[in-house]
């Protein structure tokens, strides 16, 4: 099959991509979050996590430092009135401050780490994608004690 110059010309291009509003641009899913974090080092201060994905996270302050600074910070994840709450230790790297908030990469996770992340994004993902069904489900039937 004979292919024209200009049909090979737009196979190779890579295409930009659509930009539209809700679509996150990432490549790793983000989801909000609330939780206390314990910066520990090369500061110490308390701040909150705005959102988190199993690549990075964004907390609520500008931290003083520059981007490409490496900080050790614990996440203080809640049990809901189940014991103290779990902690997750974790390390990143300062990738951007502006805005009133500091983007983080996470850096040097061991495999357990890795994991606890993902599960704790992934907990986040479920528990949001049943309160999208649940209020999907009142809009479409009413309340549950209507029914």
């Amino acid at each position: 099959m004979d292919v024209s110059d200009g049909d090979r010309r737009n196979h190779l291009v890579p295409r930009e991509p659509e930009r539209r509003s809700g679509v996150q641009r990432r490549d790793a899913f983000r989801v909000g979050m609330r939780l206390v974090v314990h910066v520990e080092s090369p500061m110490q201060m308390y701040c909150e996590l705005v959102d988190i994905s199993v690549l990075g996270a964004r907390l609520d302050r500008e931290l003083p430092c520059t981007p490409s600074v490496k900080i050790r910070f614990t996440l203080e994840i809640p049990n809901y009135g189940v014991g103290k709450p779990q902690e997750l230790e974790l390390q990143g790297v300062v990738v951007r401050v502006n805005g009133g908030n500091t983007g983080l990469r996470f850096a040097e996770l061991t495999p357990e780490q890795t994991r606890e992340v993902r599960e704790l994004v992934n907990e986040q993902q479920r528990i949001l994608l049943a309160a999208l069904r649940a209020k999907r489900e009142e809009q479409l039937h009413g309340p549950f004690w209507y029914r």
